[in-house]
């Protein structure tokens, strides 16, 4: 009888032990989440590269699928046919939230410059010279800017740019002839001889154009309103998969966190992400300027300005052009949403007292 009871005692500890082991391999197993990453080839989504160069994705516990796309525009309506869940986008952000009811959580840049207005050096606006004492660098007169062609992406940084610029001197974008193309294409096209200014949302490209000759002669920055991209949530994914929302933010910040601590790394991850995703119009010198002028977001001055002035800006000034409806700024006040980062920097935090 006792060697019968040590023999069921031992199967059931072997039961046990099985169910021990099995519980403890499928903990091992878990998939981790997958996160799809819209992104452009340009400053913002840099971030993402160094995530994966440092492991952060596997720090905090998922997988990215980046996903490509050449502008805002495109970026923003690939996230209405549900391409991707979350990203860095510039004014494409605005139809984001305005027809996607996507959420803005966070704004990606600090301070940022390189999105320029180029003009041709015989141009008439360049003789012009400036005439606003308000914006002493940004170049042109009334006279000399209406009727011309702008080349730039509507719906982008670009257009807004143009809107922008044009109404300094009390034009309306119909003033002017706007020609819609792809951004990769503004700068091909205006060597060629197309188009009396280009709007160039890429540095790389506007610092080639300054080099052969052409002239600076508006820009976010030189036009009172510097560029902050902005990072969009696709509603779904913000509702159903908010904790990996706060993930792939705590992995943001901490990655932004050594760009900004270290220039040679940052110039590195610039020309490896650039490279990884297509890009060869740029130089060892373009990358450094770049990276010299522009600061990420991190957890320690992500706060520091209110999240959202800036795309609430973009907003009304398509609105005071008559090409936005005003629905669209009432939109951008509901879905503006700081939670996901307040919540990724606790995380951050909690990683680090581990």
């Amino acid at each position: 009888m006792k060697e019968l009871k040590k023999r069921i005692t031992a199967i059931i500890i072997m039961a046990l032990g099985i169910v021990a082991l099995g519980g403890c391999g499928s903990g091992k197993e878990k998939e981790k989440s997958l996160i799809r990453v819209g992104t452009m080839p340009y400053y913002l989504g840099v971030p993402i590269e160094v995530i994966q160069d440092k492991g952060l994705d596997e720090k905090y516990g998922f997988s990215m699928e980046v996903v490509d796309f050449p502008s805002g525009g495109s970026m923003s309506e690939a996230l209405g046919a549900g391409e991707w869940d979350i990203g860095p986008i510039g004014a494409g952000g605005m139809t984001a939230v305005s027809n996607y009811n996507a959420m803005l959580i966070a704004d990606v840049e600090y301070e940022m410059d390189g999105a320029w207005i180029i003009a041709r050096p015989d141009s008439d606006i360049v003789s012009a010279g400036s005439n606003l004492s308000d914006y002493p660098e940004v170049i042109g007169s009334t006279d000399t800017v209406k009727g011309k062609t702008v080349l730039g992406t509507v719906g982008n940084i670009s257009h807004y740019m143009a809107i922008d610029y044009v109404s300094k001197f009390g034009l309306s974008i119909e003033d002017v002839e706007f020609l819609n193309m792809e951004t990769s294409n503004v700068y091909t096209a205006f060597v060629s001889g197309q188009g009396d200014l280009a709007c160039i949302g890429s540095p790389s490209a506007g610092l080639k154009l300054l080099a052969e000759g052409y002239v600076l002669v508006g820009g976010l920055k030189q036009q009172g309103n510097p560029q902050q991209d902005c990072m969009i949530v696709s509603e779904e994914f913000y509702k159903e998969s908010y904790d990996e929302c706060v993930k792939f933010m705590a992995a943001w910040l901490e990655a932004c966190g050594y760009l900004n601590a270290d220039q040679t790394y940052e110039e590195e991850m610039v020309t490896k992400f650039y490279t990884d995703h297509g890009r060869t119009d740029f130089t060892e010198k373009d990358v450094a300027d770049e990276c010299g002028w522009n600061t990420y977001n991190d957890m320690d001055n992500i706060f520091e300005k209110e999240t959202g002035v800036w795309m609430k800006e973009l907003v009304k000034c398509y609105v005071g052009a008559g090409a936005m409806d005003e629905s669209v700024y009432q939109a951008l006040e509901t879905n503006i949403d700081t939670k996901v980062i307040t919540d990724a920097i606790q995380l951050i935090k909690e990683a680090q007292e581990k």
